[in-house]
Order: structure tokens, then sequence, then C-alpha cells
């Protein structure tokens, strides 16, 4: 009886994802006007449109181990009306947008800063309502700009002079 009281208190953490590293060839991040979109064609991730950079390991592995392990925890509010409040409204919020190799979508968020609470992220799941708090701030990996998803390849200083 005592431990069914005290889970009765106990704060319930979700995964904001259900899916496995593996299954996912395409991420589109968009805020406001801004958006970038990222593909992995079976051996390399790359940025959509831009042939000049080439992603960094650090980013899109930071990415995998912080985002898509994230999980929900406290419920913010229950409330549409409330979505700009929390930073997590269609022009508010940022978006992601996770895909297959069909390009078939797996899931999607929005994502909005806490201004309660700067260790954790507000978010909305797919077309739900609700609104949750976040187990740790994930909405500064979540940027549109494609110096921080890729960098200038670096050059082969390996290879000898040919005169």
């Amino acid at each position: 009886i005592n431990t069914y009281q005290q889970s009765s208190r106990e704060t319930n953490s979700y995964n904001l994802f259900n899916i496995d590293r593996e299954d996912i060839f395409n991420i589109d991040i968009s805020k406001s006007d801004d958006s970038i979109s990222l593909y992995f064609d079976g051996q390399a991730w790359s940025i959509q449109g831009n042939d000049t950079l080439i992603v960094k390991e650090n980013s899109i592995n930071g990415f995998f181990n912080n985002v898509l392990k994230s999980k929900r925890t406290s419920l913010v509010s229950k409330n549409k009306n409330n979505w700009d409040k929390f930073n997590v409204g269609d022009s508010t919020g940022t978006h992601l947008s996770l895909k297959d190799h069909n390009d078939e979508e797996l899931s999607k968020i929005t994502v909005g800063s806490s201004n309660a609470e700067w260790s954790s992220s507000n978010v909305r799941v797919g077309d739900e309502i609700e609104v949750y708090q976040t187990n740790e701030n994930i909405i500064w990996q979540l940027n549109v700009s494609p110096t921080y998803w890729g960098e200038t390849p670096k050059p082969d200083t390996t290879a000898a002079d040919s005169l």
C-alpha cells in the first residue's frame, strides 16, 4: 500500500521518441522562416542544399544522444491557447520532424524555451494539445544555422605536392 501511495507522487517520464537512431534518415528543423534539413545517404549525414559544408560529428552525435533520448516530464498546460505562452505555438516554436528512408514522418515535436526553468525545454508532441517540460534543455540543439551543423572541410595535408 505504501509503495502504491508513493508512486502516485512521482513524476512520470516518457520518452519523446520511440525511434531507433538507425531508422532516421532525415532531420527537418524549422523556426519562423528559417529551416534546415539534414539527410543520411547510408554513409554520411549531409545538409540539404549545401555542398560546401560537411556535417560535424559532434553536432549530429549530440543530437542523437540528447534530443532523441530526452523525456517529457511535468505537464505544463492542457490549453491550446497557452501554446505561445510556452513558446510551442505554430509561429513561436521550433519544429522538428524525423523521417525514415522513404521520407515518411516517424515523429514530430514542437519545442520552446522554458521561461520558468533554464535546464529544461517545453515540448508539444505531434498533434497533441498538451505541453510538457523535458528532462533537459534541448532547444539549443535544434539550431537552423548551417554552420552549427556543418563545417568547411579541412584541406588534405597528407597529399604530396606534385610539381
